[in-house]
């Protein structure tokens, strides 16, 4: 009870330090029967317990925001992450303004796991407008800078975004995005070999002891993406509503420094993000509103994504000659209520991940469950 009791402490403190306008607390559990997402599976359940504190000086607010994820099974995981930072608005006319934004970060895990420590800095810029009444144009400027504890997964991106908003008088929305993303691994080497053996204190991973091996020795080394997003939303009476989105994402540039890249569910992983890969998802939804002002939302969401860079291996880690390929279908139905001072939510998700790595092949079910509590003490919100 250590732990918790001291990260309520912290909350509590902050909260009157601050004199804050608001304050969120979250709680969320998780149940998978495949932690690690590939063939081995691997049951676990996370406990995350979160907190948001804000406080508004005119046109600056000031915030800061922490995390606790806990596995059960696989404890070494859990891990804590805490933010701080502010935030600016300045309107320019009734119509547009720009927002900017900067943020310190940093994410402990336990001895296991510490090369995936590090400590971010992130700044965000973006402009919105209102061209008429019912069209909106947004572009957003993001630089995020990370240092891990194991150096091989520093990097810097770059993330530039422009999107266009239309709405009609039929309840029909459409909207499009494009967005160019640079990242760069300052030190995507190692001055000694690297070797990972396999798991030997009760974990149930099953990962290849190569995972984090650098494929070569040499000072840096960039990816370059551009992706086009667009959503298509109707509603339909007051009670239905649904829509259907797409995304197509191109490698301009560059390959993955990992010999091999893994997904963790609720864990951030670092060879997995938004440059890991080339492809497309495709996605459809079905919001209803049930009776007790329930939000029921249904939807499935398939993808095709390529990982240029990683070779496919067999399950006696021989190199099959191929680009790894991964075709995943997701099914997630999900029911949600609000209240004027909290929310509720209970969703189920089941993945279907086939790959041309056998080790990649795999399904998983995940239910969460979750609650939410907002306080407002004064302020604009």
């Amino acid at each position: 009870m250590r732990k918790p009791s001291i990260y309520l402490f912290s909350i509590i403190f902050l909260s009157v330090s601050l004199r804050a306008d608001s304050v969120s607390l979250s709680f969320f559990q998780n149940m998978t029967d495949n932690i690690f997402q590939n063939r081995y599976s691997g049951r676990d359940q996370i406990s995350h317990l979160g907190f948001y504190i804000d406080k508004d000086f005119s046109k600056i607010s000031v915030f800061t925001e922490g995390s606790y994820f806990y596995l059960f099974e696989n404890s070494s995981l859990a891990y804590y992450l805490q933010d701080v930072g502010l935030d600016y608005l300045h309107p320019l006319s009734d119509k547009s303004a720009f927002y900017f934004s900067l943020i310190g970060q940093g994410v402990f895990y336990r001895s296991d796991y510490e090369d995936f420590n590090y400590l971010s800095f992130n700044f965000l810029a973006a402009f919105k407008t209102y061209l008429s009444q019912t069209s909106i144009l947004k572009s957003n400027y993001s630089l995020d800078y990370r240092s891990y504890r194991y150096s091989l997964f520093d990097f810097v991106s770059h993330v530039l975004s422009v999107s266009f908003d239309r709405y009609f008088q039929t309840k029909t929305t459409i909207k499009s995005e494009i967005n160019w993303g640079l990242k760069y691994y300052l030190h995507p080497y190692s001055s000694q070999e690297v070797i990972l053996v396999e798991d030997s204190k009760g974990h149930h991973s099953g990962r290849r002891s190569y995972l984090f091996v650098p494929r070569a020795q040499f000072e840096g080394q960039s990816i370059q993406i551009f992706s086009f997003t667009g959503l298509f939303a109707q509603g339909i009476g007051g009670n239905v509503g649904f829509n259907i989105s797409g995304m197509k994402q191109w490698y301009l540039s560059g390959q993955n420094p990992f010999t091999s890249i893994e997904e963790f569910y609720m864990v951030e992983n670092p060879s997995y993000d938004r440059f890991a890969w080339t492809g497309y998802q495709l996605g459809a939804q079905i919001t209803l509103l049930i009776p007790w002002n329930i939000e029921l939302k249904i939807s499935y969401t398939m993808a095709n994504k390529e990982f240029p860079g990683i070779e496919s291996m067999n399950l006696e880690d021989e190199p099959l000659g191929v680009t790894r390929e991964d075709r995943r279908k997701e099914f997630e139905t999900r029911l949600e209520k609000n209240f004027p001072r909290f929310s509720l939510f209970l969703s189920y998700v089941y993945m279907d991940n086939n790959s041309n790595d056998p080790f990649f092949k795999w399904q998983g079910n995940f239910l969460s469950a979750g609650k939410e509590w907002n306080m407002f003490f004064g302020g604009e919100k």
